[in-house]
């Protein structure tokens, strides 16, 4: 078993087409799993890849374009309305923090 990978969920820019979603790669390291941009589309990706969510350690948010982490939003919500409880760790310009507060500002992320 190799002790690495990566898988490129999402290499287009700003624009999604048919044949590409925006950036998102998913890098398996020693048994974690680390998502390297979280652009839209990128949850159905992950489904594609049949990578658990529960199984992702860390998301690393490069830079604030939207085709970077527009699919953050939808991932976020969907890891809470699947229960996940584990920690997750999102390392991102800081900003981010702020969008991420504003658009759960009425509901509550279990992880």
């Amino acid at each position: 078993m190799e002790d690495y990978s990566l898988t490129v969920l999402g290499c287009s820019s700003a624009t999604p087409n048919s044949e590409r979603f925006p950036s998102a790669q998913l890098l398996s390291f020693l048994g974690k799993c680390f998502l390297l941009d979280c652009g839209e589309g990128t949850q159905m990706q992950l489904r594609r890849a049949k990578v658990s969510f529960e199984n992702l350690t860390a998301i690393f948010i490069s830079h604030l374009h939207g085709d970077h982490y527009f699919g953050l939003f939808g991932l976020l919500a969907s890891m809470s309305l699947l229960g996940r409880k584990k920690r997750l760790a999102i390392y991102a310009p800081s900003a981010l923090e702020e969008l991420i507060l504003f658009q759960f500002r009425d509901q509550e992320l279990t992880f």
